[in-house]
């Protein structure tokens, strides 16, 4: 059962930001909740979004927070346009503190166990909802099932079959479940096919047009004995059907036999794909270029996201590309996948063509605008052009700034810009020369956030490495990573050196 915390009416303002946030706060602390800082941000974050980026604004914003035996909810409810993705970069001169990093959505995935974005177009209130999810402290992490049936009496016999060994969430309709589903990702729907005003097999074609939820696993459990009704129901791909009454055994005997037959089939397909995809994203660089020499070190902790690292040489000014996207799992790299290849085609008709670099960016930002795959990836890019005399220029999208290393100091280059797709143009390159033996450090967000300061470990590292050939200086700082965390998303460094004539 689902236990309303809290519920604010506000207006899409920073001052209202502020408002709920303190008042959220003493709420969390009432309920002793270990991720308060997390739903904090996040609440100031999403609240300063609306305020700034939509046109119109929305007139009507609820904010609720919610927990069940598993899980605590934070939901945003709004009736303003629909966001194909939120707005990263937040530059309000005011302190407030939870939105001014501008991490945003890649942020908010990081300390949220799920987080997802319904638009109003799915729901029958026509208003967008953001929904994220973190798991209570030492709740049991279960399987989530669905069990739709409009006999009260007979959903409560279902729901105690399956507690505790699953998560349960009920509806009445298949209005209800669907909005369910959209909310809560079930892993199996458990469902009567027929109900009053829409039938089971209605749910599943709905269900089945979306893609964050078209696999979820679908068992009719049902006393239906029409024969057009049946027909129509078994003709779709469902996993199972039981005739009521069934056993609690027989419920669950079958529930994990679909389960274990999902599990086996996703696992075989994410395998196959992700082997091929996995060798047209793996970084690669020569180890030597004129007038520089090359070390590239990556870690991929699992199967997604991506680090891509490309390179384009030219006789005058040879071009490489670091991207990193950003999410998890296979989705996500199929998404690297798409950049990869986009980036590859214009990468290169631009470096034969000689074009800067700030013509190359306003171009690829205008394909995050208008490319219908793209528009929907969040992906922070670095690119640098090197002379072999040793001139350098480099844009840096959302990246962490490179590191520049001389006989007097190391230091940053400070080489910021916005993100992709936020509909700006006007990218401006910072330019630096390099003497002899004077190196350059890229590195990814696995490596050191872009938004966090550099561990006083990584920070030693750095200048001891100064002193060791380019090779075991890119181990070192490697080691010297790992030394501190195993990481949790793609690490990649890039080290190059300025070498002599």
């Amino acid at each position: 059962m689902t236990e309303l915390l809290g519920e604010w009416h506000l207006q899409p303002q920073l001052e209202e930001a502020r408002r709920v946030r303190e008042e959220l706060a003493t709420l969390l602390e009432q309920f002793e909740c270990k991720n308060k800082d997390a739903f904090l941000l996040a609440t100031a974050e999403l609240i300063v979004n609306l305020s700034r980026y939509p046109d119109p604004k929305p007139t009507e914003v609820v904010l609720t927070l919610s927990r069940d035996q598993f899980d605590y909810w934070l939901e945003l409810r709004d009736n303003g346009p629909s966001f194909s993705q939120f707005s990263q970069m937040l530059d309000d001169p005011e302190d407030l503190t939870a939105a001014e990093s501008g991490m945003g959505l890649k942020l908010l995935a990081h300390y949220f166990d799920d987080m997802h974005y319904v638009p109003a177009c799915y729901r029958d209130d026509a208003c967008n909802v953001m929904v994220l999810r973190q798991a209570r402290p030492q709740a049991k992490s279960a399987l989530t099932v669905l069990v739709v049936d409009d006999d009260p009496a007979y959903r409560l016999v279902i729901e105690q079959y399956l507690l505790p060994q699953y998560k349960v969430v009920s509806a009445a309709s298949v209005a209800e479940a669907f909005q369910s589903v959209l909310k809560y990702k079930p892993d199996l729907v458990v469902c009567d096919i027929h109900m009053p005003q829409a039938d089971g097999p209605a749910l599943f074609d709905k269900i089945s047009h979306i893609p964050e939820v078209a696999d979820t696993a679908f068992i009719y459990v049902t006393g239906c004995i029409e024969p057009e009704l049946l027909n129509k129901a078994l003709r779709r791909p469902i996993d199972d059907l039981l005739s009521k009454p069934v056993s609690r055994e027989q419920l669950l005997s079958t529930i994990q036999r679909v389960v274990c037959r999902r599990e086996h089939l996703s696992a075989q397909i994410h395998q196959e794909v992700d082997q091929k995809v996995t060798l047209g994203l793996r970084p690669s660089l020569p180890k030597q270029i004129p007038g520089y020499e090359i070390e590239l070190r990556t870690v991929n902790p699992e199967a997604g996201g991506g680090d891509l690292v490309q390179f384009y040489p030219h006789k005058d000014r040879s071009l490489f590309l670091f991207a990193d996207l950003m999410g998890h799992g296979l989705s996500a790299k199929g998404f690297s996948y798409a950049l990869a290849g986009y980036l590859r085609g214009l990468c290169s008709a631009y470096s034969a063509m000689g074009i800067e670099l700030p013509t190359l960016f306003n171009q690829l930002a205008l394909g995050f605008d208008e490319d219908p795959v793209l528009k929907e990836t969040l992906a922070t890019i670095a690119a640098m052009t090197l002379s072999p005399e040793g001139d350098v220029a480099i844009i840096n999208a959302g990246h962490p700034n490179p590191i520049l290393f001389s006989d007097t100091e190391v230091k940053e280059i400070e080489a910021k810009s916005p993100m992709l797709g936020m509909g700006i143009e006007g990218y401006q390159q910072a330019c630096f020369s390099l003497e002899v033996r004077d190196r350059v450090l890229l590195y990814s967000d696995g490596f050191n956030d872009a938004a966090v300061e550099m561990p006083k470990e990584l920070t030693a590292a750095i200048e001891r490495s100064l002193h060791l050939p380019l090779a075991a200086a890119a181990d070192h700082l490697l080691q010297a990573r790992l030394n501190l965390s195993a990481p949790d998303d793609d690490l990649t460094l890039i080290l190059l050196e300025r070498a002599e004539s």
